[in-house]
Protein backbone atom coordinates (compact mmCIF):
# COMPACT_ATOMS: atom_id res chain seq x y z
CA UNK A 1 0.00 0.00 0.00
CA UNK A 2 1.39 3.56 -0.98
CA UNK A 3 1.65 6.23 1.19
CA UNK A 4 -1.04 8.07 -0.52
CA UNK A 5 -3.13 5.54 0.69
CA UNK A 6 -2.12 5.06 4.26
CA UNK A 7 -2.38 9.09 5.34
CA UNK A 8 -5.30 10.85 6.29
CA UNK A 9 -7.58 12.06 4.39
CA UNK A 10 -8.28 15.47 4.20
CA UNK A 11 -12.48 15.43 6.29
CA UNK A 12 -11.92 12.30 8.08
CA UNK A 13 -9.27 9.88 9.95
CA UNK A 14 -9.41 6.71 8.43
CA UNK A 15 -9.78 4.82 11.73
CA UNK A 16 -13.10 6.49 12.19
CA UNK A 17 -15.88 4.24 12.26
CA UNK A 18 -19.41 4.47 10.19
CA UNK A 19 -22.65 4.63 11.13
CA UNK A 20 -25.78 3.12 8.53
CA UNK A 21 -28.29 5.83 9.66
CA UNK A 22 -30.37 4.41 6.81
CA UNK A 23 -31.83 0.75 6.28
CA UNK A 24 -32.89 0.83 2.58
CA UNK A 25 -30.31 2.12 -0.28
CA UNK A 26 -31.40 5.83 -1.47
CA UNK A 27 -29.45 5.43 -4.46
CA UNK A 28 -30.97 4.62 -8.22
CA UNK A 29 -30.18 0.92 -8.68
CA UNK A 30 -27.56 -0.13 -10.94
CA UNK A 31 -25.60 3.65 -10.54
CA UNK A 32 -22.39 3.37 -9.24
CA UNK A 33 -23.34 5.27 -6.11
CA UNK A 34 -25.70 2.66 -5.57
CA UNK A 35 -23.01 -0.06 -5.30
CA UNK A 36 -21.04 2.31 -2.96
CA UNK A 37 -23.47 2.31 -0.41
CA UNK A 38 -23.98 -1.17 -0.60
CA UNK A 39 -20.54 -1.99 -0.09
CA UNK A 40 -20.86 -0.30 3.37
CA UNK A 41 -21.14 -2.35 6.33
CA UNK A 42 -22.04 -0.88 10.06
CA UNK A 43 -18.88 -0.60 12.37
CA UNK A 44 -16.87 -0.86 9.28
CA UNK A 45 -13.93 2.25 8.89
CA UNK A 46 -13.18 5.04 6.72
CA UNK A 47 -9.78 3.34 5.27
CA UNK A 48 -12.13 0.05 4.82
CA UNK A 49 -14.90 2.29 2.74
CA UNK A 50 -12.25 3.54 0.76
CA UNK A 51 -10.65 0.28 -0.26
CA UNK A 52 -14.28 -1.36 -1.10
CA UNK A 53 -15.68 1.16 -2.82
CA UNK A 54 -12.69 2.36 -4.50
CA UNK A 55 -13.83 -0.30 -7.26
CA UNK A 56 -16.77 2.01 -8.09
CA UNK A 57 -14.31 5.07 -8.10
CA UNK A 58 -15.59 6.14 -5.03
CA UNK A 59 -14.11 8.37 -2.44
CA UNK A 60 -14.25 11.03 0.43
CA UNK A 61 -16.58 13.07 -1.87
CA UNK A 62 -19.06 10.22 -1.59
CA UNK A 63 -18.79 9.56 1.60
CA UNK A 64 -19.81 13.32 2.27
CA UNK A 65 -22.37 13.04 0.49
CA UNK A 66 -23.79 10.43 2.14
CA UNK A 67 -23.45 12.30 5.53
CA UNK A 68 -24.18 15.52 4.05
CA UNK A 69 -27.55 13.65 3.23
CA UNK A 70 -28.06 11.70 6.53
CA UNK A 71 -27.93 8.73 5.15
CA UNK A 72 -24.46 7.86 7.59
CA UNK A 73 -22.94 8.93 10.56
CA UNK A 74 -19.28 9.02 10.70
CA UNK A 75 -18.34 8.23 14.40
CA UNK A 76 -14.52 9.22 15.98
CA UNK A 77 -12.20 6.79 16.00
CA UNK A 78 -12.18 4.44 18.78
CA UNK A 79 -8.96 5.50 20.44
CA UNK A 80 -10.27 9.31 20.57
CA UNK A 81 -13.46 7.72 21.81
CA UNK A 82 -12.04 6.03 24.59
CA UNK A 83 -9.28 9.01 25.54
CA UNK A 84 -12.47 11.06 26.22
CA UNK A 85 -14.33 8.84 27.78
CA UNK A 86 -11.24 9.11 30.82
Amino acid sequence: MSDKQTRKTRLYDRKQLIKILDTENPRRKGSNRFLIFESIRGGMTVDAFLKASAQWKGGTKDLQILVDSGHIEVLAAPEETSAQAA
